[in-house]
């Protein structure tokens, strides 16, 4: 039984970078960039797509012309999210519908700014939530979690996304946990590197320090 088909990430990247005062996506790290690397591994991984969402300015310099050629290419697309500047929710609700159409089976939220979570980890997820599929079991969301605390990235279950659709300005997965009674499932990994996000300038320069992560 092959349990890695029907889950489609949705890879939020059209955040203002307000704290970092540039690009934080376009910033160098290892032999490309900090939002290269992780749609890089998204394409790589057992998703079967991935919804890049950008904002209307993004030109997307910081994606290799590589990801843009069969087969990579085959693999991803990019979506704008003309209200942006709204807050998060409204990327969100961009990719989810864009992912809806495509009728998945469950829905990763992705981001763009987190460059060492590891190939291993999104594969792990989907496994483990199509293998749930298939015996029948029925969870609104299956969430990385380091010690007990949900993080990305999370699938949810596509029965959710109506309630998802309804989060508005900069409100995300964490909020949604939060005002939500769900039952959902928890896979705890040991490092918490594997879930640092960038968004300052102080945190670019731990990343530096950090080895780089694919598998």
């Amino acid at each position: 039984m092959n349990y890695n088909a029907g889950v489609i990430a949705v890879c939020l990247a059209a955040g203002k970078s307000q704290r970092m005062g540039i690009n934080k996506l376009a910033l160098p790290w290892g032999k490309s960039s900090i939002g290269q690397s992780v749609l890089e591994k998204a394409v790589k991984s057992e998703l079967s797509f991935t919804i890049m969402v950008t904002r209307e300015a993004d030109h997307l310099h910081w994606i290799d012309r590589s990801l843009f050629q069969t087969p990579l290419q085959e693999k991803w697309k990019a979506v704008i999210c003309q209200d942006a500047d709204l807050g998060q929710a409204h990327s969100l609700h961009t990719g989810l519908r864009e992912a809806m159409e495509m009728e998945p089976k469950g829905i990763m939220i992705l981001l763009a700014d987190q460059p060492l979570l590891p190939v291993k980890i999104i594969n792990d997820l989907v496994f483990r939530y199509m293998k749930g599929l298939h015996q029948n079991i029925d969870i609104p969301f299956l969430a990385a979690s380091f010690q007990g605390i949900p993080r990305p990235p999370i699938i949810f279950s596509t029965k959710v996304v109506p309630d998802l659709l309804k989060l508005e300005g900069d409100e995300g997965a964490r909020q949604f946990f939060r005002k939500a009674q769900l039952t959902g499932k928890l896979v705890d990994y040991e490092n918490s590197w594997d879930f640092f996000d960038v968004d300052t300038k102080e945190d670019y320069e731990i990343l530096k320090g950090v080895g780089t992560s694919s598998e």
